[in-house]
């Protein structure tokens, strides 16, 4: 009975006869006390999302595109079952939108690049998507797709693609990226960047919520090759 008590006084410092709130009490505490943990883990991702958007062509970094094609490698990996496919037949260098898929194990941001491809070609039709791996003879890049996009060799004696792009894993020990979505403009400039597994994208496999911030992903990348490519019109 007594920790009953102890427990009812405590709770009425927070809570009057009412149920309502208690003037007295900060307004972060009462918002943390009206929001379960999934409202709050919800709100956050939100405003991370927010905050990707396509960089100004003065603000964006600059890639070594040539370097990038210039790299071994493979339309599929050597064992692999998939089907190759590339846009090379549409390739201009001029006007050619790049979307690099960063990818070390994550699986999930190439299968929804597969999945969008159709939609991509449609605004941008010489779109060029490559994925960058650390080894594209033993590669998996997805369990489910049913195409290999073309493999490029990311590191190599004297290069690294992912320390070049900004997306190097802290703890890869030099070889690993941060997976990602990258659009690279047909001048060479890094105007998005969509994470996937980290950052903003790190609850995007989530069973609960995982279905909006993959839909609120491909919308932001169909939306930068729209402006991409209204900007070389």
């Amino acid at each position: 009975m007594h920790v009953a008590l102890n427990l009812n006084r405590k709770r009425s410092r927070l809570i009057d006869d009412n149920g309502d709130d208690d003037e007295d009490v900060p307004e972060p505490l009462k918002s943390l006390l009206r929001s379960p943990l999934s409202e709050l883990k919800r709100t956050k991702t939100e405003s991370e999302l927010d905050e990707i958007g396509i960089v100004a062509p003065a603000d964006a970094w600059v890639v070594d595109v040539k370097s990038i094609l210039e790299s071994p490698t493979l339309p599929k990996p050597e064992t692999s079952a998939l089907q190759p496919h590339n846009n090379v037949c549409n390739f201009v260098a001029s006007s050619s939108v790049m979307v690099l898929c960063v990818q070390g194990n994550y699986h999930l941001h190439y299968d929804l690049l597969c999945s969008h491809l159709p939609n991509l070609y449609s605004i941008a039709p010489t779109l060029q998507a490559l994925v960058l791996c650390r080894d594209p003879s033993t590669h998996v890049p997805s369990t489910s797709a049913p195409f290999s996009l073309p493999l490029v060799q990311a590191v190599g004696p004297d290069y690294n693609h992912f320390v070049r792009l900004g997306l190097l894993h802290p703890l890869g020990g030099g070889h690993h990226p941060l997976d990602a979505l990258v659009v690279v403009d047909p001048r060479g400039r890094r105007r998005m960047v969509l994470p996937f597994g980290w950052g903003a994208g790190r609850h995007a496999a989530d069973v609960g919520g995982g279905k909006t911030v993959q839909a609120e992903m491909m919308d932001r990348l169909r939306s930068c090759i729209q402006t991409l490519a209204q900007e070389m019109q």
